[in-house]
């Protein structure tokens, strides 16, 4: 009867949340990159949710072949700071992923992402959210032909202009 009724509190303050990311970059008529990132979570109370996110990525860079990125990235989500419809959080997963350019074979890669994001709440079922490149990765980087590798990184590639912007709908 206590799991019952723990069960029933933590469903009762849980909400469901669906939506993502979606990013378009280019660079005059030779380079360009998108993609896209939908998401769906699961909110368990104020602080703490959980979820996954499915991408698909594509880049061109002339005169180099095309590559195209498919992902999976379930995760943890923290909510540490909420000042008013403001909500600062950080997203903590693994994820695997395979990027294949035109006539290679597929590299994979799996690791562990921290991934820190902004929301502001529009209404009460719509906000809109910014999420930032992660801020910690350690990568394992499994190519087709030759030796695995690894890297570990904390702030690379971070700032204002590496910001992916996206939309979600809360039950």
């Amino acid at each position: 009867m206590t799991l019952a009724a723990a069960f029933v509190a933590v469903s009762m303050s849980a909400q469901v949340y669906v939506g993502g990311t979606a990013n378009l970059n280019t660079h005059g008529s030779d380079s360009k990159t998108y993609s896209i990132a939908p998401e769906i979570g699961y909110q368990l109370d104020n602080q703490l949710g959980v979820g996954i996110k499915l991408g698909y990525g594509y880049t061109k860079n002339a005169p180099t072949p095309s590559t195209t990125t498919l992902s999976v990235n379930p995760y943890l989500r923290y909510n540490f700071v909420e000042v008013g419809k403001v909500k600062v959080f950080v997203d903590g997963g693994i994820y695997f992923a395979t990027s294949k350019q035109k006539e290679a074979d597929a590299n994979n890669m799996f690791g562990i992402n921290v991934i820190p994001g902004i929301s502001y709440n529009l209404t009460n079922k719509i906000s809109i959210a910014a999420h930032a490149n992660p801020i910690f990765s350690w990568d394992v980087i499994a190519p087709a032909h030759s030796t695995c590798t690894n890297n570990i990184e904390l702030l690379n590639d971070f700032g204002v202009d590496t910001f992916r912007f996206g939309f979600y709908y809360n039950f």
